[in-house]
């Protein structure tokens, strides 16, 4: 058995010394799954449709975006715009392209958008320069 470097009572420190948030052994801790953090920082305003809901894994595969793309309802999904920001999951609407969901966001200003019968590299967050 691998000898404990450190006491128990040592693994207790300060986590913010601004504000004295300390940590006591007879507190509990709550750890919220990545969806609910997820929920918890978008205003209700600044949801878009999505495909990824609460209890939904990420896909891995463009079948798997496709497939939950088909059960997606076309009800408020927003026109793609360049100037929009997108996340995972959103569902877009595009002129030439048709519905699409956001697989993947590559960097602030690209994403990758799965369509019916395509996947596309697609700008977003852009903003003239006027």
């Amino acid at each position: 058995m691998a000898k404990k470097s450190m006491e128990d009572d040592q693994l207790i420190e300060e986590f913010d010394e601004d504000t004295g948030l300390e940590y006591d052994q007879g507190d509990e801790l709550d750890f919220a799954g990545e969806d609910d953090i997820l929920l918890e920082e978008t205003d209700e305003e600044d949801l878009a449709p999505s495909v990824l809901y609460k209890g939904v894994s990420k896909p891995k595969t463009d079948d798997d975006w496709r497939q939950l793309l088909m059960e997606a309802s076309r009800e408020g999904v927003p026109e793609y715009r360049l100037t929009d920001g997108y996340r995972d999951g959103d569902l877009v609407i595009h002129p030439a392209f048709g519905l699409g969901v956001v697989s993947k966001v590559i960097s602030p200003k690209k994403m990758e958008v799965i369509y019916e019968a395509s996947k596309k590299l697609m700008a977003m967050n852009i903003t003239s320069s006027e």
